[in-house]
């Protein structure tokens, strides 16, 4: 069966939600001359707000359609709103939540999920992850940081400790780079997001998040960025600067095996070579279904990492805990 490790939904709930209150999370809707919806959010990241991100049935008939069997589904990276005030962001959380959950028990099988957490409120963050694993979900979706911090800063230790608790997945999914240099158009998402990426992975292995929790499973998206490919430049730096090793407590081989990736790299070549570098079974087939920008269906080139990163909940959702949702910001 061909798993689909990187898919978005957007239920309709948060629709509703954003309308109702786009001029607190600075939501904006325009229309391009083909009837085309584009959504914003603060101004950033516009992207087109497709039917079938809202729509289950349209989602699995297209995922029939691809030959994809099951779908780890995830909130889409515009909506983390982690620029909003912790009770709007966690409210907004835990309604994107429920929704996946709702759409994961309508569809048992065929779809698992992720959850979406404020993590500009780290201790409310390892609540939500708590809830939405007691739910049935797998774990969480995460940008590279939030409030201007990466995330092995000590603010986060609330959110890591639970995560490794729960042994949850833990997928790592870039927002756009805010450098100024990459103003042209589109050039933040080509360059800028897998560059986050690779940030964000580097931040996690030299601020011992990989060591001090090892029960979380890191899936890292867009193949890891560039990481995985200058391996090389990592080895031989470890190699000649003493002053690096003393920051890490493996070799940087080790480190790269530690996490999961997906196959959003549209080239065999690229995914070859990714293989040769972790292995088989810390890959695992991806798409960013149903963005523009998305490989679709996901390459099949490689799955052995399926089961490593998803275990059980490919034989069977977990049970949920039969619990009412939290009222938000709880």
């Amino acid at each position: 069966m061909l798993v689909d490790c990187h898919a978005h939904v957007i239920p309709p709930m948060l629709l509703a939600w954003l309308r109702e209150h786009a001029a607190v999370v600075g939501a904006r809707w325009e229309q391009r001359a083909d009837g085309t919806e584009i959504l914003s959010i603060g101004g950033r990241w516009p992207f087109p707000l497709k039917p079938v991100f809202s729509d289950l049935r349209a989602f699995l008939d297209e995922q029939a359609a691809a030959g994809v069997g099951c779908s780890l589904i995830s909130p889409v990276p515009q909506l983390f709103l982690y620029d909003a005030e912790a009770v709007v962001a966690a409210e907004f959380a835990h309604l994107y939540n429920h929704a996946v959950v709702a759409w994961c028990r309508q569809a048992p099988g065929r779809l698992l999920g992720l959850a979406t957490v404020p993590l500009q409120d780290p201790a409310q963050a390892a609540t939500e992850l708590a809830w939405a694993m007691g739910q049935g979900l797998s774990g969480a979706i995460l940008g590279p940081g939030c409030a201007g911090r990466l995330l092995s800063d000590a603010m986060f230790t609330p959110f890591w400790e639970e995560a490794d608790r729960l042994g949850a997945i833990v997928f790592l999914h870039p927002l756009l780079s805010t450098d100024p240099r990459l103003g042209r158009p589109q050039v933040p998402n080509i360059i800028g997001v897998p560059w986050e990426t690779t940030v964000a992975a580097v931040d996690l292995i030299f601020g011992g998040i990989l060591d001090r929790y090892p029960k979380v499973r890191i899936l890292l998206a867009h193949g890891g960025g560039y990481l995985p490919y200058q391996l090389g430049r990592f080895e031989q730096g470890y190699a000649v600067w003493p002053q690096l090793r003393s920051q890490l407590q493996d070799r940087p081989h080790a480190y790269l095996r530690r996490f999961w990736y997906d196959t959003v790299l549209w080239r065999s070549e690229a995914i070859a070579f990714l293989r040769s570098v972790v292995g088989a079974d810390r890959i695992v087939p991806g798409s960013d279904y149903p963005f523009d920008l998305s490989v679709w269906p996901p390459s099949a080139e490689v799955t052995d990492g399926v089961q490593t990163l998803l275990g059980s909940a490919l034989t069977g959702h977990s049970e949920p805990s039969g619990e009412e949702p939290a009222p938000a910001g709880a």
